[in-house]
């Protein structure tokens, strides 16, 4: 039965009794490395407002402990809440619960740049473009470079602007040609108190307007970095058949990867035409803050694996899963309600996965099967190849074999997985629980040794489940 049909039932309502394994032939070729993965590649995009609450202090250690574990990221400070913040350099942190607007001051930042730090991690920096106070910007963005230094990546203006009008922040009829003097007009004010700064925007959510490639076109010279936003399924989908509902399957499908990666490829061309670098700075599952039951299962995590190494395949700079900080949304990482404690969802050990994997330099792959079965391979600097498979399979099991060339001679298996594919809780890679502390190491001695003859080895994928292959020679 082909992966297609087998889509179509589970979207129609079938059920699809399990059978036999489904075979697959997986070569990879180990002499024809390609693109590097930027070692800041992976990141995490909060809420602005979230400086306002005790989090991101260098003292914070499981919270330092939950980033350093996934590498040397990128921290986005942005979402929609970026242009409710406002810049007072002597006030203290402070949110208006009643008009959502935060207020943040040099002591805020000097917390903040402190627990970057501690993470080793770069910031993508957003400031307020709506409320059309360029001095202000400049003056918070001059602060940031004063204490952040090299752990700014760049300064990003504004957020999603051709939503405005949706977040009446811009009258009706506001558009990409308006939009356009108003940005070049904040940044020559921006410019002017930051010479040399790294610019990045227009930071634009996913629309069929063009607003980002006409904005990267407009502020070609003005602009380093190509920002944009992109949700897999819209969480104000409200038609089960429609292929953006956010559904299990839909995440699922080949097509919806198909038509993010389209995504990505148009803005990464605009981007480079403009001069400028591109990273999709904003991105997760389900838009409007995620779906329970999809956003927050297991399901996310075999959808995230796949989404971060076909990026990267694509030639982007980098990704940002948006976070909330909230349980039961897309978040990664969640507070624990009325405490400052954190709890790791499905979607960090996707991450985990890629932070372990996603080393070097991509390798081509073949895949050959009728399953719902995705291959990406890297070749670090070590020589070793990783094989990540990811099994979307929801009811068969694939049996793989992984043909990479004959110097291999060794291999492990590091497995992401859960009791299934719904699973909020019980989700390990490496056989690993984050722990309580933050921390995530695993154990060597739990790595699963393969068997490998002539570069060919044969490792076997529970339905929804992912591993890491590592060979050696």
């Amino acid at each position: 039965m082909s992966a297609l049909f087998r889509s179509l039932a589970l979207l129609c309502g079938f059920t699809l009794a399990a059978g036999e394994s489904i075979p697959a032939q997986i070569d990879i070729d180990a002499t024809k490395p390609g693109l590097a993965i930027p070692a800041d590649f992976l990141g995490i995009s909060y809420e602005k407002n979230a400086l306002v609450e005790p989090h991101f202090k260098a003292e914070n250690t499981v919270f330092v402990n939950l980033h350093r574990n996934l590498g040397a990221g990128t921290l986005r400070l942005g979402g929609n809440k970026v242009e409710l913040t406002r810049w007072q350099a002597d006030a203290s942190a402070s949110l208006d619960k009643a008009t959502g607007l935060a207020v943040i001051g040099r002591t805020t930042l000097d917390n903040f740049y402190g627990f970057l730090k501690a993470t080793d991690w770069k910031c993508l920096h957003g400031i307020n473009l709506a409320g059309n106070q360029p001095d202000s910007s400049a003056d918070e963005a001059a602060y940031a470079l004063k204490i952040g230094g090299t752990s700014i990546l760049a300064i990003e203006l504004g957020n999603e602007p051709n939503l405005y009008t949706n977040h009446d922040l811009r009258k009706k009829g506001y558009d990409c040609p308006t939009y356009l003097p108003e940005a070049a007009a904040a940044i020559k004010v921006i410019r002017a108190r930051n010479p040399g700064i790294i610019l990045a925007g227009p930071a634009t959510a996913r629309r069929p307007d063009h607003w980002f490639e006409d904005a990267v076109a407009g502020l070609k010279g003005q602009l380093q970095i190509g920002t944009s936003h992109l949700y897999a399924l819209s969480g104000g989908s409200t038609n089960p058949k429609s292929a953006n509902f956010p559904s299990i399957e839909n995440l699922l499908l080949p097509a919806t990867m198909a038509k993010d990666v389209t995504m990505v490829d148009e803005h990464l061309a605009a981007a480079k035409a403009a001069g400028m670098r591109y990273r999709l700075a904003e991105f997760n599952s389900v838009s409007n803050g995620g779906r329970t039951g999809v956003s927050d299962t297991f399901v996310s995590a075999l959808w995230a694996t796949d989404f971060l190494f076909s990026v990267a395949a694509h030639g982007a700079d980098g990704v940002n899963f948006h976070c909330n900080l909230k349980p039961g949304s897309y978040s990664p990482i969640s507070t624990v309600k009325g405490e400052t404690r954190y709890t790791v969802h499905p979607l960090y050990y996707a991450m985990l996965l890629f932070h372990d994997a996603g080393q070097g330099r991509l390798l081509p792959t073949k895949v050959q099967s009728t399953a719902n079965l995705v291959a990406h391979a890297t070749l670090d600097d070590s020589g070793k190849v990783r094989v990540v498979l990811v099994n979307k399979d929801l009811t068969q099991e694939v049996v793989a074999t992984v043909q990479v060339g004959a110097r291999f001679r060794a291999g492990s298996v590091r497995r992401l997985s859960a009791p299934q594919v719904t699973a909020k809780d019980g989700v390990t890679y490496a056989d690993t629980l984050v722990s309580p502390n933050g921390s995530w190491k695993p154990s060597l001695r739990l790595e699963k040794a393969v068997a490998v003859h002539n570069g060919r080895a044969v490792v076997s994928l529970p339905p929804a489940s992912a591993l890491v292959l590592t060979l050696t020679e």
